[in-house]
């Protein structure tokens, strides 16, 4: 299959005034088992956004993370923690998706891989059916962004727990450091595309992608307020898309 060009959106975003960039103010490493299906894509210019790999040959993201232009690479890390690499060969967003300079709407994007990724990688589930959230409500994000402003290593995945906080919509999630500490954990540099897993009864989920990153008061800021697209409105177009790029989704397109 020839291999579709393509670029990376590196700023414009988002709802409350910046791109989701990495988790900063102290977030630890991620160890847990649903960090290794956390990958990255990169590109010139230091460029890199969080990725999660839904499928072995199939990547979630968001959908400012990708357009049309050179080729980028997806990047995850062998078994002693190199850098190895994946080519894209195909990408789609919803029909939805748009691009403005204060937000992004259908802020998703589904990558196809020209080879299966390695088994070491993980596959995440996708939680794809609509839950009612309420300000309060508990997501584990896990981001490949930079860990304190300034700095521009990327691709080490850190964790952190965060809290839904209102107003919240079926388009739209905020969420917050619910422990109150001076220098809240939040998005940074490198944090687009992330996943927000949710654990349910029946597992931990992913049930929506990192877009945007600012402060209440709508200035820049990384650590503040961290925005994600949900999932669910967007459920039949992510298994449609999966399987018209030939790919099968299994467990993850099944009801929740």
């Amino acid at each position: 299959m020839a291999m579709k060009p393509m670029a990376i959106a590196l700023c414009g975003l988002l709802l409350l005034a910046s791109r989701a960039q990495g988790l900063v103010g102290g977030a630890p490493l991620a160890t847990e088992d649903i960090a290794r299906s956390v990958i990255g894509i990169v590109g010139p210019n230091s460029f890199f956004c969080t990725a999660t790999a839904i499928a072995h040959n199939f990547v979630l993201t968001a959908g400012h993370c990708v357009r049309s232009g050179p080729n980028y690479k997806v990047q995850y890390k062998d078994t002693n923690g190199l850098r190895e690499f994946a080519d894209i060969v195909d990408w789609e967003r919803p029909p939805q998706f748009i691009l403005r300079a204060n937000g992004a709407n259908a802020d998703i994007a589904i990558l196809k891989l020209a080879n299966s990724l390695p088994d070491y990688v993980g596959v995440a589930t996708l939680g794809l059916s609509p839950v009612q959230i309420w300000p309060g409500d508990r997501f584990t994000v896990i981001g490949g962004g930079v860990a304190l402003k300034g700095l521009h290593e990327t691709g080490i995945n850190r964790v952190v727990a965060l809290a839904a906080a209102a107003p919240y919509s079926d388009l739209q999630i905020r969420l917050v450091d619910p422990s109150g500490n001076q220098a809240p954990i939040g998005a940074c540099f490198g944090d687009s595309g992330a996943p927000v897993f949710q654990t349910r009864k029946d597992g931990t989920k992913v049930i929506g992608v990192v877009s945007w990153t600012g402060t209440p008061d709508k200035i820049k800021g990384c650590g503040s307020t961290t925005g994600a697209t949900p999932l669910s409105p967007y459920r039949q177009w992510i298994q449609e898309t999966v399987s018209k790029l030939g790919g099968i989704l299994g467990n993850a397109a099944a009801p929740n």
